[in-house]
């Protein structure tokens, strides 16, 4: 199992490290951090976005200054600002691009301080051709990426980053991560490039190097590694992609589903087999229900013969109770709701779950489940399982 990260909370401490970096724009622009900060938040969408409408704002201030074409580590969040107005929809200046395209011709990729050789603007450059139908400013750029994917690990997921963004195949082929910033690089490569990552094994390679690395400095006596923006905002992506679709093995773990219905779902649920998984708790939940009653039903009767018709008026003779159902009791009707709501319960999970798997073919589409449906379809059943068994152990 991945040691616990509370995803949703760590997700809100990287975001508020987010908003402290661009208080602190607010008192000294920097175009690259402000790019970085403003594709992190764009993660979460534009729609009311208001820290994300600042920094445009920001850079609609900015690019009205001409002297920053003179600048060469300029281009890249000129390039990235393209990219930023296509998120808001806003149309593309394509002598905008243009220009960037010159400028970037004329750069010596010999020179050490060349922002080409910079993986971080190389990044940000390849977005804002990605949106452009500029084929020898993406051919350009891509040509330039492939010729740099050497040095650290989080150099190169950059640099790869950058020909997938512009369409073209990456070379990249992750080595073991050296640092927390390799870690974190290789952790967003895989979630956003790969179909099926294996988040599990990724994410607890992070939260082995968690404690040790700061979103920023509190303590200058702190010893600990102080992130730069750029890997804040990769982490920060990637905690968004994963509190949006979070991977459903590490749910199945995290989840206190009854004994019983982990320990004969979990296979199949691992190694993708949702339907198994499903079929097989549903028969465990039958299986438990007529040994409980001593009863040779299945399915549907067998629920109603353990909790009661809950289409019975009286709801006469349930086998087991679910509380105390006494007739002369000021509860009694609250008593008799749970109890057939119980019951209906039941019936469903049958009738819903059980049935159309049993009966009809596994890859007939409006049978299968995805993991996340399937999931919620266990921890019904695991519900059911430990309300009847608690019922079980409470009766006199």
């Amino acid at each position: 199992m991945v040691s616990i990260i509370n995803f949703y909370q760590y997700r809100e401490e990287v975001k508020q490290a987010l908003l402290a970096i661009k208080t602190e724009l607010e008192n000294e622009w920097d175009p690259t951090i402000a790019s970085w900060i403003a594709y992190a938040l764009a993660s979460s969408g534009v729609k009311n976005n208001l820290p994300l409408s600042d920094i445009l704002k920001g850079f609609e201030i900015w690019t009205q200054d001409s002297t920053i074409w003179a600048v060469k580590r300029n281009l890249a969040p000129l390039a990235f600002f393209t990219w930023l107005k296509k998120q808001y929809d806003f149309p593309i200046d394509m002598g905008f691009i243009e220009r960037i395209v010159q400028e970037v011709e004329t750069m010596d990729l010999d020179d050490k301080m060349s922002p080409l050789r910079r993986a971080d603007q190389m990044f940000l450059l390849a977005l804002g051709f990605s949106i452009a139908e500029h084929e020898k400013g993406k051919k350009l750029i891509s040509q330039i990426a492939e010729s740099q994917m050497r040095g650290t690990l989080s150099r190169q997921a950059l640099y790869a980053a950058s020909l997938r963004e512009l369409g073209s195949e990456s070379p990249f082929l992750p080595a073991e991560p050296q640092d927390a910033g390799d870690i974190i690089a290789l952790l967003w490569w895989r979630l956003r490039y790969l179909p099926d990552p294996d988040k599990s094994q990724i994410w607890q390679e992070f939260a082995n190097v968690k404690d040790s690395i700061l979103l920023h400095n509190l303590d200058e006596f702190d010893a600990r590694r102080i992130l730069s923006p750029w890997e804040i905002a990769l982490l920060y992506e990637a905690l968004v992609m994963e509190t949006s679709q979070p991977d459903p093995c590490m749910l199945f773990d995290y989840y206190p589903l009854h004994p019983r219905i982990r320990g004969i779902a979990e296979t199949d649920f691992k190694q993708g087999n949702y339907f198994g998984a499903v079929f097989e708790a549903c028969k465990v939940l039958e299986d438990y229900l007529r040994n409980s009653i001593s009863s040779k039903n299945i399915g549907v009767t067998l629920s109603k013969e353990t909790l009661g018709d809950p289409c019975d008026a009286k709801h006469s003779s349930p086998k087991v109770k679910i509380n105390a159902l006494d007739p002369t009791s000021t509860d009694y009707v609250s008593q008799l709701d749970e109890q057939k709501g119980y019951s209906s319960i039941t019936v469903g999970a049958f009738q819903a779950f059980r049935n159309p798997k049993g009966h009809q073919p596994k890859d007939k589409s409006w049978v299968g489940v995805d993991p996340y449906e399937a999931l919620d379809q266990l921890v019904i059943i695991s519900h059911l399982m430990k309300r009847i068994e608690k019922a079980l152990h409470s009766s006199p």
